[in-house]
C-alpha cells in the first residue's frame, strides 16, 4: 500500500511550528552566545546543527531550512571574527558556512525520509487494525447469523417433521394459525368459521388450561401433556391428550398444540 500522505506526518500548525523553530533557534543562540567566552572560536556552529535538527524531528525541512539559514546569519554575525559585522568575509567564513549548510541539510533529509516511512508504517498499522476490527466484527456478525439460521432451521425441521400431530400454532402473542388437524379432532368446527373463534372447538373449562400452557414458557422442550375436549357436536366433546411445545422463533415467542 503506498501511503501518499506521508509527507503530511507534521501534528502542529504552520504557526506552532513556525514559533517553535523560532524558539529552538533562539536557545541555540543564547546557549552558544553564554558559552563564547570559553570555547571561541571553536564549535561555532555546534549548537545550531542540534537546534536545526531538533527543529526538522518535530516540524518538518521547510522549517529545518528556515533554521538554517537563519542559524548561518547568527553564527557568522555573533560568533565568527571580526565580530558583529559581516564587512569582511574570507574564504574559510565562507567555507565553514556552507559545510554547516551542506551537512545539516544532508542530515535534514535523511531524517525527513526516516519520518516520512516511520510515519507511513504508523499509519499503515492504524489501517490494518481497523480491517482486523472490521473483519472480526463481520465475522461475529457472521456466527451470530449462522447460529440464528441454524437454530430457525432447527424449529423449521422439528415443526415440519410433526407436521401431521400440529393442531394449532401460536406465533407471537396474538397470532394463530390453525392446522389441518384441528378441524379433524374439532369437527363441530367449520373450516369456514373465521379464525378468530378457534376458542369454540374447546370446552370452556379446558379453555383456559390450554391459554395456561400457550403462555407458560418454562415448558420449552418438555412433553407436560393435558387432556382437552375438542367439539365434536353441539354440546358433546372428544378428550384428547395434548402438549405445547415453546421456541424463540426470528425474535418472537413460538407455541406449538401438539397430539400427544
Amino acid at each position: 500500500m503506498e501511503i501518499k500522505n506521508s509527507k503530511n506526518w507534521v501534528r502542529y500548525s504552520q504557526e506552532q511550528a513556525l514559533l517553535g523553530a523560532c524558539l529552538i533557534t533562539l536557545v541555540a543562540f543564547f546557549l552558544r552566545y553564554f558559552l563564547h567566552p570559553y570555547i571561541e572560536p571553536f564549535a561555532v556552529f555546534h549548537f545550531f546543527i542540534v537546534g536545526c535538527l531538533l527543529t526538522q524531528y518535530l516540524y518538518g525541512y521547510r522549517f529545518s531550512v528556515f533554521a538554517i539559514v537563519v542559524s548561518t546569519g547568527l553564527g557568522n554575525y555573533f560568533f565568527v571574527p571580526p565580530y558583529g559585522t559581516f564587512d569582511v568575509i574570507s574564504a574559510k567564513d565562507l567555507i565553514t558556512s556552507l559545510n554547516f549548510a551542506l551537512v545539516t541539510l544532508v542530515a535534514v533529509a535523511f531524517m525527513e525520509s526516516l519520518r516520512r516511512s516511520v510515519y507511513a508504517r504508523e499509519l499503515l498499522l492504524k489501517v490494518m487494525e481497523s480491517r482486523h476490527k472490521i473483519s472480526l466484527h463481520r465475522e461475529n456478525d457472521r456466527i451470530y447469523f449462522s447460529k440464528k439460521t441454524g437454530e430457525a432451521w432447527a424449529i423449521l425441521e422439528e415443526l415440519l417433521t410433526d407436521f401431521d400431530k400440529i393442531i394449532l400454532i401460536r406465533f407471537g402473542t396474538e397470532d394463530f394459525k390453525i392446522k389441518l388437524l384441528f378441524y379433524r379432532l374439532a369437527t363441530h368446527f367449520s373450516i369456514h368459521d373465521p379464525v378468530e373463534d378457534w376458542p369454540l372447538a374447546f370446552t370452556p373449562d379446558d379453555l383456559a388450561v390450554l391459554r395456561e400452557q400457550l403462555d407458560d414458557a418454562t415448558t420449552t422442550q418438555a412433553q407436560n401433556t393435558f387432556s382437552i375436549g375438542f367439539c365434536t357436536a353441539p354440546n358433546q366433546y372428544d378428550r384428547r391428550e395434548v402438549w405445547v411445545e415453546h421456541f424463540n422463533f426470528m425474535g418472537q415467542s413460538l407455541a406449538v398444540l401438539k397430539l400427544a
